[in-house]
């Protein structure tokens, strides 16, 4: 597992914004019940909406959860579609001015466009990767919450140095402008030709009573974890 780049925690947060956290009273206090789902068909869906921000995942996780975030005078919407496309459209641009900024200010706009395919790149192996829930623990009952635990994979690119590693050793390398941006295109390649590895996890779902829908208000903080593995 590679150290992530300091500045790759901060990068992941401009995706949390994009999922609406309890906050925000709803204006509806009707309540109904949740459509019944499985742990193993919930934790499902989280993962394709946070890790590869599905369009269709998003709908059904937002029509699943809302009866339950509105009776608990939540924002209907956990997560939002445009919201996530439109901080994935931005990776590549500030992401790029993150790893151009490694390198001598003289150079840093010569390098740019490589350093923005090189995040471009980062973030496609990460809305890539191909992951499954494949099981769930039996529910917990304890202080009044069930809790189920539900293992899943992905399979994410294996590149022979993180990105951020490579891209500040090659900084610090003594390269030239020319030499700097091959190098740059060098790593930004590794992310479409390299194998893959397994990224094995548990990502829990809780809910008070069964009318309520199983739900992780927290859910980025275990996905967030596959930045350690790009």
């Amino acid at each position: 597992m590679h150290k992530p780049f300091p500045a790759a925690r901060l990068l992941a947060a401009t995706f949390a914004a994009a999922l609406m956290q309890p906050a925000m009273a709803a204006e509806s206090t009707a309540v109904s019940t949740a459509v019944e789902l499985a742990p193993l068909a919930v934790a499902d869906l989280y993962i394709k909406t946070i890790i590869n921000q599905d369009e269709a995942s998003v709908a059904k996780l937002n029509a699943y959860l809302r009866p339950t975030r509105l009776a608990g005078h939540q924002s209907a919407e956990y997560a939002s579609y445009s919201a996530l496309k439109a901080a994935d459209a931005q990776f590549p641009t500030q992401t790029g001015k993150l790893i151009a900024d490694l390198f001598p200010a003289d150079m840093r706009s010569a390098v740019t466009p490589a350093a923005e395919l090189l995040a471009a790149n980062v973030i496609a192996a990460k809305n890539g990767a191909v992951c499954q829930a494949t099981k769930a623990d039996p529910v917990t009952a304890q202080n009044g919450m069930q809790t189920a635990a539900v293992s899943f994979e992905c399979q994410v690119v294996k590149v022979p140095v993180a990105w951020a590693t490579a891209a500040q050793q090659l900084a610090k390398s003594g390269c030239k402008v020319e030499q700097c941006k091959d190098g740059l295109q060098k790593i930004a390649a590794t992310y479409t030709s390299s194998p893959k590895q397994t990224w094995r996890a548990v990502f829990a779902v809780s809910r008070e009573k069964n009318s309520e829908a199983w739900r992780n208000d927290f859910a980025r903080e275990t996905f967030d974890e596959i930045w350690e593995y790009l």
